[in-house]
């Protein structure tokens, strides 16, 4: 049973050094603002690259946006499996999205979307797809 269990962890662990960068982990701690204001119901995932999942869930509004420090452009991921609330495993490395398109309903927007992204250890920030600004503060 000792050796099975061994095993099992080994496998894990090689699994886990070869899937680092498709690899999303929820942080329980970080703190998700939308405006400056609080958003309680979203999810936030880390992989190892320092990569961020934003996860809303609840209706209406559900949404994902995945923002890869590799280009910058936060995007809808176009696969991602997930153990609910724990993890999430992506397509690739450097996971297919969907990028956001900017729907400026009132007619101010430049025409081009720019989403502005700020990415460093501890915080990402960037403009949605509405013109409102995203920021994920990590723990």
């Amino acid at each position: 049973m000792k050796r099975i269990l061994l095993l099992a962890l080994v496998v894990a662990i090689a699994l886990f050094a070869v899937n680092r960068q498709r690899i999303y982990v929820r942080d329980p701690l970080a703190t998700v603002y939308k405006n400056d204001a609080k958003q309680s119901e979203v999810q936030v995932f880390v992989n190892a690259s320092g990569d961020v999942l934003l996860w809303h869930d609840v209706e209406p509004g559900e949404y994902r946006t995945l923002v890869q420090a590799w280009n910058q452009l936060p995007g809808i991921p176009y696969r991602l499996t997930c153990l609910h609330w724990m993890a999430c495993l992506s397509d690739a490395d450097h996971a297919s999205t969907i990028p956001l398109n900017w729907n400026d309903s009132r007619g101010k927007g430049k025409g081009k979307y720019d989403p502005m992204v700020s990415m460093t250890g501890g915080e990402v920030t960037y403009m949605d797809a509405d013109g409102e600004t995203m920021r994920a503060e990590l723990r």
